[in-house]
């Protein structure tokens, strides 16, 4: 029975070492986030207001974000990479 303790390998073996991230990249995800939820839920507010230019640009704003998370995901990539 004790073979079979000494024979387990211990869990820090075989982890694997976490990957760490800049601060800007992380601080940079966390506010395209909040911004595209905040303008997400702009335009469903303008959207049932039927406010229809406002939502344009909300929905605008919403896309900007995304494209911008891309980038943002892209640059760290080649960061950690």
């Amino acid at each position: 029975m004790q073979d079979e303790a000494e024979s387990a390998p211990a869990d820090d073996e075989g982890a694997v070492p976490a990957r760490q991230m800049p601060l800007g990249i992380v601080i940079a995800r966390i506010i395209i986030v909040s911004g595209m939820a905040f303008s997400a839920a702009f335009a469903i507010f303008f959207l049932v207001g039927a406010l229809w230019l406002p939502a344009l640009f909300s929905i605008a704003a919403t896309a900007v974000f995304v494209v911008l998370m891309f980038a943002i995901e892209r640059s760290a990539e080649g960061k950690a990479g």
